[in-house]
């Protein structure tokens, strides 16, 4: 009797690794991923106000935001507990 001959584990996590690179290439390259940067960045969406300085309550968002001055930070509620 013959052993049943199947993929090595090696090979699905390699194809795995490939599909997972060729959908990240194929939203850079369509445009769809700026969709998503975009609201990551707006703080009214991520519920932020911009303001020149934080509040005790609140914590600044890191990174670029949508606050059009350079000096503005986006402030969001700390969550209380």
């Amino acid at each position: 009797m013959k052993k049943a001959q199947g993929l090595p584990l090696n090979a699905i996590v390699i194809a795995a690794l490939v599909l997972i690179v060729l959908v990240v290439l194929i939203l850079v390259f369509t445009g769809r991923i700026g969709s998503f940067v975009g609201g990551v960045q707006n703080c009214e969406a991520q519920g932020g106000n911009c303001k020149a300085a934080c509040d005790s309550t609140e914590a600044p968002l890191g990174g670029q935001t949508s606050c059009t001055s350079p000096l503005a930070a986006c402030c969001i509620p700390t969550p209380t507990g």
